[in-house]
């Protein structure tokens, strides 16, 4: 099975993301720089508000496939990590929470 990173972004008062940059710009440099250490693809999620209208804890998630954990751990420790790293500032003012693991069970209905 897979293995799946989430980098999700909070949600603090002040926090700002610039999802058009993200889209067209830092996810193109994700792949650019990590495709070569076996990212498979990814996804991103803009969150909604809770049905009572609260605010969500987190912004944005991005969702990175990877075959295996060897994989990701080579990329996070290349030196190509820095330019995605450092690109950060150009679309927000928080740093991100990463979370990874691996995919026990999929099903599509």
């Amino acid at each position: 099975m897979s293995v799946k990173v989430l980098v999700v972004y909070p949600n603090d008062e002040g926090a700002t993301f610039n999802m058009d940059y993200y889209l067209s710009t830092h996810m193109p440099l994700v792949t650019e720089k990590w495709k070569q250490y076996g990212l498979k693809g990814w996804e991103v999620i803009q969150f909604a508000g809770g049905p009572d209208g609260s605010k969500p804890q987190f912004s944005t998630q991005a969702t990175l496939i990877w075959d295996n954990k060897d994989d990701f751990y080579k990329a996070v420790g290349a030196p190509e990590t820095k330019d995605v790293m450092e690109d950060t500032p150009n679309f927000s003012n928080k740093q991100p929470l990463i979370i990874g693991g691996k995919v026990l069970k999929t099903e599509s209905l």
